[in-house]
C-alpha cells in the first residue's frame, strides 16, 4: 500500500510539473484568425443611407471603400464578418481567448480618423433573431494610423456601448461584457463628418488565448491533489481496516472482524438466530513441539481449508469464518436450523478423523467444539462468544474430540462460577484466606527441605469449595493477580516473623503462581518490592508454575522467568509430564526443579510399565540438565523406595506429612525427631 502511495504521489508531482512547464511553454495556447475564409461564413458591408460603399477582397484581406457626398446627418460605413453558423443565435464562444491582434488600415479625410471594432454577442435574455441591432455591442475604438504595426487589444478593454444599453433598457447584469456567443465581427468608421473617400482594409483580426489560464490550472491541480489525498487516505483507511480485522496467517477474520460481522448481522428482523461454532484444536501445543511452528502454521491453514469444505453451500455472506487466536476458530451462521446445526457438528467431528495433508506429511487432529445461538440473553457478540466458549470448555473437559451445545447445564455452571467469583472478591477484601504448608523432604535423609505454600479460603460462603475450583475462577475473572500477591506477601510476613527458625537447617518456601503472571509486566516489580519490604533472602523462595502454563509461552514470558531467576529466586516446573513439553525445550526455561505429577506416581508400582518408564526418563533427563526432581503425591512405602532407588532428589505426599498450619510446621521443624520417618529408608528394592 505504501508503495502504491509513493507511486501516486510521484506521478502526480511529475504531472503537475509537466503541466506547468507545458503551460508556460505555450502548449496550451490557442489562436483563431477571424479573417481567414474558413473561420467566417460570409462578410458584408454596412453603411448609412447617405454613404456609397463597395466591398473589396485581396487574398486574406477584406475591406470596404466608402464615399460620402454630403455630411448633413450621422453617417457610418464599414464591414462585418458573420461568425455564426446559420442563425445569429449559433455564434462563436471566444471566452478562452484573452486578447485580439488587430491590423487595420484606415484612410479618411479627417485629422485623426478612428474606427470602432465590435464583437457582437447574441444573448437569449436581450437579443431577438429578427433584430440584428439587439445583439450586444462589445466594442473598442482606436486610431489605426497611430500604430505602424498590429495592435494587441485585451478583450477586457472592450466595453458595452451605452447607447445600446439605453435603447434596449438592459439591466446591470446583462450590461456587462459577454463573449460566449459572438455572431459578428464589425469594423466601422467612428466618425464621417467630412465628405470624401473612406477606405478600410482588415489585414488581421486574430484572437489569442489559452485553453486554461495558469491560475485555473493551479486550481485544478490543487483539486486533483486534494482528491488524490482523499482517495489515498480512504484506500489506506480501508486497507488498515482490512488488516485490523484479518488474521495474517490464514486470511480469515480475526476476533475484531468477527465482532463487526456479528454486530452487523445480529438484527432483530432476522427470522433465525445466529449460531456460533467455537473450535479448539486438541493438543495443538504437542503438534507444535513435535513438528515445529512452520508445520503448525501450515496445519492451521489446512484446518481452515478443511472447514470451508464442510460448510454448507450458500451465499458468501451467509456465514463468517474466523481465527480467534492460536488454535481457536469460530464460524457464525446466519441461516441455519437447529437440526442442521447438530448434523453439521457431527459431520465436522467425524471429518477430523481423516488426516490433514500437508506439504511434507499428514497429521491427524481432533477438535473440541462449542455451539451457542443468539437469544434474549445472548443478544450480542460478547454474550454469544461467551456461551460458545463455555460450551467448548465443557466439550474439552469431557474428554475432547466432541461437541457441546450451550444448554441449561452450561448456563448453571456459568452462574456458579460468577457467584464464586463474587464471593472470592469479597473474601479478598475481607482477608478471609489462610495458608497451609505441605512439607517436602530430602529423599535420602527424610529431613524437611522445603514447604509448598497452599492457599485456603475460610469464608463461610465458600465452604466446601477448594483451590482446585476457585483458583481457575480467579484466573477467569482477573482476580488471580491479587490472590498471588496476597499469598506471596502473607508467606513473606510469616518468614519475616520467624526467620531464626530457618537458619539451620534452612527451609525453602515454594509458592504457586498463575500462568497469567508470565504476561504481567508488573509482577516482578511487586515481587522485588515485597522482598525488600520484608527483608527476605531470595534463596528461601521458590516459585512454582505448572508445565501446562508454558504452552503459550513467548519471549515476554521467558523474559519474566529470567527476571525472577536474576533475583535469586528458584523456579520449579509443577505437574511435569502432563503438558507435553519436549525435553529439549527445557533448556529454554530458566527452571531449576521438576515436580513429577502425582498421576505418574499413583501407578508407579503397578502393572503400568509406561508410567514407571516415564518417571525414570524424567529423573534421568533432569539429571542431565542438572535439574532437581520432586515426586508429588507419594502415599505408599513402595512408591517411595522406587523413587529412592532411581535417585529422585525430594519427595512429598501423605506418606510423610499432610498439609499443616504455620504453627505445626514450625513445631515439626524444631522437633524433627518427634515424627521419625527413618523407618522408611531401607535398601532399595530390586527394579
Amino acid at each position: 500500500m505504501s508503495e502504491l502511495n509513493g507511486k501516486v504521489v510521484v506521478s502526480l508531482f511529475l504531472c503537475s510539473v509537466l503541466a506547468i512547464l507545458a503551460h508556460r511553454m505555450g502548449a496550451l495556447k490557442v489562436e483563431l484568425d477571424l479573417t481567414l475564409p474558413e473561420n467566417y461564413s460570409e462578410y458584408g458591408k454596412i453603411s448609412s443611407s447617405n454613404v456609397t460603399s463597395a466591398l473589396v477582397s485581396d487574398g486574406n484581406q477584406v475591406g470596404v471603400n466608402c464615399s460620402l457626398s454630403d455630411s448633413y446627418d450621422y453617417n457610418f460605413c464599414g464591414l462585418n464578418l458573420t461568425l455564426s453558423e446559420g442563425a445569429p443565435s449559433k455564434g462563436l464562444n471566444i471566452e478562452n481567448y484573452d486578447h485580439i491582434e488587430l491590423y487595420i488600415t484606415y484612410e479618411a479625410p479627417l485629422a485623426r480618423p478612428k474606427i470602432r471594432v465590435s464583437l457582437r454577442n447574441f444573448g437569449e435574455a436581450y437579443s431577438k433573431l429578427e433584430d440584428d441591432v439587439s445583439l450586444k455591442f462589445n466594442s473598442v475604438t482606436y486610431q489605426p494610423d497611430k500604430y505602424n504595426a498590429p495592435v494587441i487589444v485585451p478583450l477586457n478593454a472592450f466595453q458595452v456601448e451605452n447607447w445600446w444599453v439605453e435603447q434596449y433598457s438592459v439591466g446591470f447584469e446583462n450590461g456587462q461584457l459577454d463573449f460566449s456567443n459572438i455572431s459578428y465581427l464589425e469594423i466601422v468608421t467612428d466618425n464621417m463628418s467630412n465628405p470624401g473617400e473612406y477606405s478600410i482594409r482588415v489585414l488581421k483580426a486574430k484572437l489569442y488565448g489559452e485553453l486554461i489560464s495558469e491560475q485555473d490550472l493551479l486550481k485544478i491541480m490543487l483539486i486533483m491533489w486534494l482528491l488524490a489525498i482523499i482517495l489515498l487516505i480512504t484506500m489506506q483507511r480501508n486497507k488498515l481496516k482490512v488488516i485490523s480485522t484479518t488474521d495474517t496467517l490464514t486470511g480469515l477474520l480475526n476476533r475484531r472482524g468477527l465482532q463487526d460481522w456479528v454486530t452487523r448481522n445480529n438484527s432483530h428482523s432476522n427470522s433465525k438466530p445466529l449460531h456460533m461454532f467455537y473450535f479448539d484444536i486438541d493438543d495443538f501445543k504437542k503438534i507444535n513441539d513435535s513438528y515445529g511452528h512452520i508445520v503448525g502454521d501450515e496445519l492451521l491453514c489446512g484446518f481452515c481449508y478443511k472447514l470451508r469444505q464442510l460448510i454448507p453451500k450458500g451465499g458468501h455472506d451467509s456465514y463468517a469464518l474466523s481465527r480467534l487466536s492460536g488454535d481457536e476458530f469460530a464460524i457464525v451462521f446466519k441461516e441455519l436450523d437447529t437440526d442442521d446445526v447438530l448434523k453439521l457438528a457431527e459431520r465436522i467431528i467425524k471429518a477430523m478423523h481423516s488426516p490433514i495433508a500437508l506439504s511434507s506429511n499428514s497429521i491427524k487432529i481432533t477438535v473440541s467444539l462449542g455451539i451457542a445461538a443468539t437469544d434474549k440473553v445472548a443478544n450480542n457478540y460478547h454474550r454469544l462468544i461467551g456461551h460458545a466458549d463455555s460450551a467448548m470448555y465443557y466439550a474439552k473437559k469431557s474428554g475432547k474430540n466432541q461437541f457441546k451445545l450451550f444448554d441449561e447445564s452450561v448456563s448453571k455452571d456459568i452462574y456458579f462460577r460468577k457467584q464464586v467469583a463474587e464471593k472470592l472478591q469479597k473474601a479478598l477484601q475481607q482477608d478471609e484466606f489462610t495458608l497451609n504448608f505441605m512439607p517436602i523432604f530430602d529423599s535420602k535423609t527424610l529431613q524437611i527441605h522445603s514447604a509448598e505454600v497452599l492457599v485456603r479460603c475460610q469464608a463461610e460462603s465458600l465452604k466446601g469449595i477448594g483451590p482446585d475450583i476457585f483458583i481457575p475462577i480467579a484466573e477467569e475473572y482477573d482476580m488471580i493477580k491479587h490472590l498471588d500477591l496476597w499469598v506471596i506477601e502473607a508467606t513473606f510476613k510469616k518468614i519475616s516473623s520467624e526467620q531464626n527458625f530457618f537458619i539451620e537447617p534452612p527451609i525453602k518456601f515454594c509458592i504457586n503462581i498463575s500462568a497469567l503472571e508470565l504476561h504481567n509486566p508488573q509482577f516482578t516489580k511487586h515481587l522485588k518490592k515485597l522482598l525488600n519490604k520484608y527483608k527476605i533472602d531470595p534463596n528461601f523462595i521458590e516459585l512454582e508454575i505448572t508445565e501446562t502454563s508454558l504452552i503459550e509461552t513467548d519471549e515476554r514470558s521467558i523474559a519474566v522467568l529470567n527476571d525472577i531467576r536474576a533475583m535469586g529466586i528458584g523456579l520449579a516446573l509443577d505437574d511435569f509430564g502432563t503438558g507435553y513439553t519436549a525435553f529439549n525445550q527445557l533448556v529454554r526455561y530458566p527452571v531449576n526443579c521438576l515436580k513429577i505429577d502425582k498421576s505418574f506416581i499413583d501407578n508407579l508400582t503397578g502393572d503400568n510399565e509406561t508410567k514407571s518408564t516415564m518417571v525414570k526418563a524424567i529423573i534421568s533427563i533432569a539429571k542431565s540438565y542438572r535439574l532437581q526432581t520432586v515426586a508429588e503425591g507419594i502415599e505408599t512405602p513402595e512408591q517411595f523406595n522406587y523413587l529412592l532407588q532411581h535417585q529422585c532428589d525430594y519427595v512429598q505426599g501423605y506418606l510423610f506429612a499432610k498439609p499443616m498450619s504455620w504453627e505445626a510446621l514450625c513445631e515439626k521443624h524444631q522437633s524433627p525427631r518427634a515424627d521419625n520417618l527413618t523407618y522408611l529408608i531401607h535398601p532399595p528394592m530390586e527394579a
